[in-house]
């Protein structure tokens, strides 16, 4: 395995153990289909997750077909899709993938600068306290 292929698992799994500090459990999935994780509560789905790390320190290039069959695949669901991304030595951001499609991109893919994107913590936080999530145990 390489290096950047080893760095991608241990983010997703990164992503995987916060979902689950906020009381979401989650499946993984062992290849490369643009679904990484399925996140779900009480046994219900809830999200559908690509993860992106990256080492370099301030932008990622996500080709738009991913997002797409994200997307596509959340709706069919009637779920959330999320893109959660980290940068070298950052902590996880995530958007929808509504937000990234209104990202700049070329032709091919979209463009997440480190500016984008809100601290995936955050994100469940609100939720918990919102009522839709769990609290952090």
């Amino acid at each position: 395995m390489t290096l950047s292929k080893r760095r991608g698992v241990n983010f997703e799994y990164r992503v995987a153990y916060l979902f689950e500090r906020y009381g979401y459990s989650w499946d993984r999935s062992g290849s490369s289909l643009g679904i990484d994780l399925k996140i779900l509560k009480n046994g219900r789905l809830h999200y559908l997750v690509s993860c992106k790390k990256t080492s370099c320190s301030d932008k990622i290039y996500l080709p738009r077909i991913e997002v797409e069959m994200l997307s596509s695949a959340a709706t069919q669901a009637g779920v959330k899709g999320l893109v959660c991304f980290g940068f070298k030595r950052s902590q996880v951001f995530a958007l929808t993938t509504d937000q990234v499609q209104k990202l700049k991109g070329a032709r091919l893919s979209y463009k997440i600068s480190k500016g984008d994107g809100h601290p995936l913590a955050k994100i469940l936080e609100d939720e918990a306290r919102a009522g839709l999530g769990a609290s952090p145990s």
